[in-house]
């Protein structure tokens, strides 16, 4: 005798590729870029820091 087990996922967006899944990766992705380049406008570029770092080591 089989016995079958009721799938949550089944119709649901969670289903694997459905519509919900490919929403989530594409607003995942664009909050990770939006974040990453809020990041990188506020930092220092890193050749500025180092011209920075080189020049008060040479004035000492």
């Amino acid at each position: 005798m089989r016995h079958c087990r009721d799938n949550w996922i089944a119709g649901t967006t969670l289903e694997f590729p459905r519509t919900g899944f490919w929403v989530v990766h594409v607003i995942g992705v664009a909050l990770v870029f939006l974040l990453g380049m809020r990041f990188a406008v506020r930092r220092v570029p890193l050749s500025f820091a180092a011209y920075r770092l080189i020049r008060m080591l040479s004035r000492r």
